[in-house]
C-alpha cells in the first residue's frame, strides 16, 4: 500500500520576490493590460502576491494612491523629444502619439489621467518636455501653458475612445460595424431638419483612429502657430 504524500512544505516552493512598491506595480499593470482597470483591486493584488491586503498599504496607502501610481509609472515608458526649433510640429506629433499608444496599450490608464491632476514625476517630465517643444516653436508662455492642459485632454479622450472601441469588439461588434450603423443613421435623417449632416454623411465616418488624431492635434497646432505670428 502507498504512503499518502506528504504536505507539500513552505520550503518546497518558490521563494517570492520581496514585497516593494515596484513589484506590487509590476503585478498591477500586468493585471491592467490583460483585464482592464476595474480588475486591479488591493484585494485581487494581494491574491496575486500571495499575501494579505494589510501588507501593501505599508507601501501604498490605497486605491486612489495605487492608480496615481500606475499612471505615473506608464508615464515613464514615453520616450521624451529633444526640443528642435526646426522640427517642434513633429515632435509635439510624436510625444502625443506615443502618449496615446501608451495609454492604448494599458487599457484604463486614460481615465486615470482625466481623474487625477499629473503630479507624479513622470507625468511632469512630459509636461515639462512638451512646454520645451512649443516653446521652441515660438508658442507664446500662456499659450503653451494651456496647450499643455489641452493636448492632453485631446491624448486622454482618444485613448478612452479607444477602450470603448475594444470592449464592442469583446462583445462581438466591431469598429466596421459601428461606422456602418452610424452611416445609415446620419443618411437616413431627415433632410429637411439636417440638411448638412446627411449631406456629409460619408466624410462624418471617414477616416481611422490615427487620421483622426493627428488630424486633431494639426489644427490645434495650426491655431497655436497663427496666434503666435499675430503677436
Amino acid at each position: 500500500m502507498e504512503s499518502p504524500p506528504r504536505p507539500r512544505s513552505t520550503r518546497d516552493r518558490p521563494a517570492k520576490p520581496p514585497l516593494s512598491e515596484d513589484v506590487i506595480l509590476d503585478v498591477a499593470l500586468r493585471i491592467l493590460r490583460k483585464e482592464g482597470l476595474e480588475a486591479v483591486t488591493m484585494r485581487r493584488l494581494a491574491s496575486e502576491l500571495d499575501t494579505g491586503p494589510a501588507s501593501l498599504y505599508v507601501y501604498i496607502s490605497g486605491r486612489d494612491a495605487l492608480r496615481e501610481a500606475m499612471l505615473d509609472r506608464v508615464a515613464g515608458m514615453i520616450e521624451l523629444e529633444e526640443p528642435d526649433p526646426a522640427r517642434w510640429r513633429e515632435q509635439v506629433h510624436r510625444l502625443a502619439e506615443e502618449m496615446l499608444a501608451t495609454m492604448e496599450a494599458h487599457p484604463g490608464i486614460a481615465e486615470v489621467a482625466v481623474a487625477n491632476p499629473l503630479t507624479g514625476e513622470r507625468s511632469l517630465l512630459i509636461a515639462d518636455n512638451l512646454l520645451a517643444l512649443l516653446l521652441a516653436g515660438g508658442v507664446a508662455a500662456q499659450d503653451a501653458a494651456w496647450a499643455c492642459d489641452i493636448i492632453p485632454l485631446i491624448t486622454t479622450a482618444s485613448a478612452v475612445e479607444t477602450a470603448v472601441y475594444q470592449e464592442r469588439e469583446q462583445a462581438g461588434f466591431a469598429e466596421s460595424d459601428f461606422h456602418a450603423h452610424l452611416h445609415e443613421v446620419f443618411s437616413s435623417l431627415p433632410v429637411s431638419r439636417f440638411p448638412h449632416i446627411v449631406a456629409l454623411s460619408r466624410e462624418m465616418i471617414n477616416g481611422d483612429g490615427e487620421e483622426r488624431f493627428a488630424f486633431a492635434i494639426d489644427v490645434f497646432l495650426d491655431g497655436l502657430a497663427a496666434r503666435a505670428q499675430r503677436s
